[in-house]
């Protein structure tokens, strides 16, 4: 009997359903969920002092009930302050009203005008109907001859007072039971973690150690600077609105850094109001104007100094997370959610970097890039898109030196293709584009370095080496110079591997030729029996570099057993002496640009000293197709 076919489901389904739960969950348990977690980050924003109190001489309890006290009465300071200030506000703002209409009517006339037409068009409509109709429509028609009505029973005072105080009492008691937790949480920390642990991690103690102090420095230092920043902030608004004479400047400073942990448009929000209020105070526009700098010259200042410095390398998520974050627990919890935005995204973050099933996190989230340099620049060479790789490597190329730069991103991209191509991943036209692009980037990397050197050589009469040369041979004079020769060992990608070593090779002690893929192995030996160079490298790329580079150089060997040999095993792994007794020629072996610079480093003082034969040639790469 034949047993039935299983299917496994896909492992993404069931991610997708779990996601479904857990947000669900989220929404169905906010009202236990919201205290706990804002008890869990103030916690963390007030678990520093705590310490710190700790490290002197108080006991744990008065440590943290002496945090607790001073961290509510702060707020409860702020939430106090600001309620006065929006009750001597309020009723001032209908003697405002015409001046800020005068304001608005001088800015936009037009949109007035349409404004105040549309209104009188709605008031001409709703005079339109007539009693008689009204009246008409309440004693029904043919087919509805009946009219109900429905009348509410007024409201009774219970009714009257929950509607009231039912607000102010849910608020009040969230903030007890955070009150409550917070201190909780602070006297008991160490065996919450423990019991944590024990409950989530029992068998990867370690990896889940590692996660909650990864989460918890990284939440505790973000709250504790970005709470530094905004109360800086919120002062500095405060001063300066006053300053300018805008009334209840306490409360916008109070609101500015409140508004200020809703990341990107929370300080907007906040320059919104004051700048409103400005406008309506002021018969001019300099008020206006300096409330509005206020908040951009801060801006400047909090994300570009105060942000840099206090923050360091930030919380390590990106910008665009953030901000789907904010929209995401806003739809969630509301505008509390705002607030907890990005504390909740950045634990998300580290869950993702140490829980390998959550790794997609870390991806969505992180600002760490996705791909190596390597593989970028192929990946932007696969999509066609050369103009960007072009942009990737000259990033790179200010950042890091050529050498490096071409052993780590242009060689091992190179490889990649050439290792596609060979096993039929990659199409022939698709792989003709890479090589060709990469010759073009060579090339306009050869000509730009060209300029720079003939700009240099106007500039002093004798041009000192490159700052980035790495291949001094100051022992030799300037009519003699060291005669290099990179020879490809079959394919284009060889020949593309010896050009760039030609370009590192490339100063004003070396001649360097590289020779086109066309070539034969028999006209590779005639050109070197003409040139008789000093040493002959080859070039050879994965995945046959070994053997390929095995045969040219026992060819050469062979007819010049007296030639300095260098083999380049580009993008090569593992151990190199097995390639070295396969290829079994006596030659240097080398897997990277700068190690075969070594190499001939090692070579030149052991070299005769010949004249130059040919003063006519250049520096420079031949181009492919010639010798």
């Amino acid at each position: 009997m034949k047993r039935p076919i299983e299917i496994a489901k896909p492992s993404w389904i069931l991610t997708l359903a779990s996601i479904a739960v857990v947000v669900a969950a989220l929404y169905l348990a906010k009202g236990v969920l919201i205290p706990l977690t804002l008890a869990v980050l103030l916690s963390f924003l007030l678990s520093p002092l705590c310490d710190w109190l700790e490290r002197g001489r108080l006991s744990r309890i008065p440590a943290v009930l002496v945090t607790a006290a001073l961290g509510f009465t702060v707020l409860g300071v702020a939430g106090w302050t600001a309620a006065v200030q929006m009750s001597h506000l309020a009723p001032k703002i209908p003697q405002y009203q015409d001046n800020l209409e005068a304001k608005l009517q001088s800015v936009n006339s037009y949109a007035a005008g349409a404004l105040s037409m549309f209104s009188k068009t709605a008031e001409s409509v709703d005079e339109a109907v007539s009693p008689a109709e009204e009246v008409q429509a309440a004693r029904g028609t043919s087919e509805f001859p009946f009219s109900v009505r429905v009348l509410s029973s007024p409201a009774s005072p219970l009714q009257v007072f929950g509607g009231m105080f039912g607000t102010l009492l849910e608020v009040l008691g969230t903030t007890g039971i955070v009150v409550v937790l917070v201190v909780f949480f602070l006297i008991r920390r160490e065996d919450l973690r423990d019991r944590f642990i024990r409950l989530v991690g029992a068998d990867h103690a370690t990896l889940t150690t590692q996660m909650l102090e990864d989460a918890g420095a990284r939440v505790s230092r973000y709250l504790s600077m970005l709470f530094v920043i905004n109360a800086t902030y919120g002062v500095a608004v405060g001063l300066g609105l006053s300053l300018i004479g805008v009334p209840s400047a306490i409360l916008w400073g109070i609101l500015a850094a409140v508004l200020r942990f809703i990341p990107y448009i929370g300080p907007w929000i906040a320059a919104a109001m004051p700048i409103g209020l400005a406008m309506a105070i002021s018969t001019g526009w300099t008020a206006p104007l300096l409330t509005i700098a206020l908040f951009v010259v801060l801006e400047l200042i909090s994300n570009n100094v105060m942000e840099p410095w206090l923050y360091g390398k930030k919380t390590g998520v990106s910008a665009v997370a953030v901000l789907v974050a904010a929209v995401f627990w806003m739809w969630l919890w509301g505008p509390v959610g705002l607030l907890l935005a990005t504390p909740l995204t950045v634990c998300l973050l580290v869950v993702g970097k140490h829980i390998p099933d959550l790794s997609f996190l870390n991806t969505l989230l992180g600002t760490d890039p996705v791909f190596e340099p390597k593989n970028r620049i192929y990946q932007r060479l696969l999509a066609g898109d050369q103009e960007e790789a072009v942009d990737l490597l000259d990033e790179y190329l200010r950042r890091q030196p050529l050498a490096e730069v071409y052993d780590t991103v242009l060689i091992p991209a190179l490889a990649l293709a050439e290792t596609h191509w060979q096993l039929g991943e990659l199409n022939d036209a698709k792989h003709k584009f890479i090589m060709q692009s990469l010759k073009e980037m060579l090339q306009d990397r050869g000509e730009r370095r060209q300029e720079k050197q003939a700009q240099q050589d106007a500039d002093q009469t004798s041009p000192a080496p490159e700052a980035d040369d790495e291949f001094p041979l100051a022992a030799r004079t300037q009519s003699r110079r060291l005669n290099i020769l990179c020879l490809p060992a079959r394919s284009e990608a060889d020949e593309i591997a010896a050009l760039l070593l030609a370009q590192i090779l490339e100063s004003s002690d070396c001649l360097v030729q590289a020779l086109p893929a066309t070539s034969t192995a028999g006209e590779m030996a005639d050109l070197v029996e003409r040139r008789q160079p000093d040493v002959v490298c080859i070039s050879a790329t994965p995945p046959a570099a070994v053997m390929h580079a095995g045969y040219l150089c026992r060819q050469l060997r062979n007819r010049f057993p007296h030639l300095s040999l260098v083999v380049g095993l580009w993008d090569a792994q593992g151990d190199l002496s097995k390639s070295r007794e396969r290829i079994g020629c006596s030659a240097a072996v080398a897997a990277t640009l700068a190690a075969a610079q070594v190499h001939i480093r090692q070579m030149a003082p052991a070299l005769p000293r010949r004249e130059q034969h040919a003063p006519s040639e250049t520096t420079q790469p031949v181009e492919t197709g010639a010798i």
